[in-house]
């Protein structure tokens, strides 16, 4: 059973909620990621194939595909896309 709870929201913000397409279902995830009780956060974790220390962790899957930024001794980046999976956090 769901219940109601009113929030103020401030014009801007009043703004943004209206352009969401579930504003009370977003409300409810962030709030459910705040609670300390609930243990199953998942987070998506990418490192790069070469360079498995380099964690990126997202709440979304990115939507471009993102690639190592670690500079070899040269200067010169990695660029290998990185490989993603959801994790618990």
């Amino acid at each position: 059973m769901k219940r109601h709870k009113m929030v103020n929201l401030c014009p801007t913000t009043f703004e943004i909620a209206s352009k969401m397409p579930n504003f009370s279902k977003w409300v409810r995830q962030a709030l459910l990621e705040t609670d300390e009780r609930n243990s199953f956060v998942q987070r998506y974790q990418m490192w790069c194939p070469k360079h498995p220390e380099y964690l990126i962790f997202r709440t979304t899957v990115p939507m471009y595909a993102p690639y190592c930024a670690i500079e070899n001794e040269k200067g010169h980046c990695c660029n290998m896309e990185l490989t993603g999976k959801w994790v618990q956090a």
